[in-house]
């Protein structure tokens, strides 16, 4: 994969947090030396991995967390972290699941499946200054991959203890929901439906408010 110098000049480690996976730091090093993604290995945890250019679409099965045997670099396509232009990726091991439901979304058709041993969601493998900055969940978006920096204390409005409304700061939002600590990360925003009510709570230091019906909410993928 090839890695231009902008971001061989800019790309120092940064922390990367998902829900439930260690904090990793990547290199531009990191990534020009990983390998092209394949089958997800059965004894790591969590994999660093390129996909090329002009990938070509093969099976997945489930909407993230997908099952193990799932293609990573469709998976990544269909979770919206790179397109067919290829990418790094990082993958996280899951638990396996009772079932595994599919989806379309950004033009790949994933397909439902039973029970399975193990799974894993994927997420984009980039410095976090490539990606947009989290504000609130865009409007049309039905799920969006982006940057918050580190905690400065700010009151950024929350509503809701999961799902939290669509319009509350994503990033407070992640803290409160424990998978954001006080560092900088990644995380991604899933769009459901409305509720008729949000309870407030304080979690991990975050205050969120209740509200009465909003008509759009966020979760966090594998949270």
């Amino acid at each position: 994969m090839y890695i231009g110098p902008f971001l061989l000049i800019f790309a120092a480690a940064f922390l990367f947090s998902t829900a439930g996976q260690a904090q990793s730091n990547f290199t531009a090093a990191d990534i020009a030396a990983a390998p092209d993604c394949g089958r997800f290995p059965s004894d790591q945890d969590g994999y660093l991995c390129n996909c090329a250019a002009g990938l070509t679409l093969s099976s997945v099965w489930g909407s993230g967390p997908y099952t193990a045997d799932s293609n990573i670099c469709t998976a990544a396509v269909h979770s919206g972290v790179v397109s067919k232009d290829g990418g790094a990726v990082f993958v996280t091991a899951r638990p396996g699941q009772d079932r595994f439901v599919g989806s379309e979304n950004n033009g790949v058709n994933t397909a439902n499946w039973g029970a399975y041993g193990r799974s894993f969601v994927v997420d984009a493998a980039l410095p976090s200054f490539f990606l947009q900055a989290c504000t609130e969940l865009p409007v049309g978006a039905d799920r969006v991959s982006c940057a918050c920096g580190t905690n400065t204390g700010e009151n950024n409005w929350v509503w809701g203890s999961g799902p939290y409304t669509a319009d509350s700061n994503i990033c407070a939002a992640a803290r409160h929901a424990g998978v954001l600590d006080d560092g900088p990360g990644v995380v991604t925003a899933l769009r459901i439906q409305g509720l008729d009510s949000y309870a407030g709570s304080e979690w991990n230091g975050i205050l969120s408010l209740a509200r009465d019906a909003y008509d759009s909410s966020f979760v966090f993928d594998g949270n």
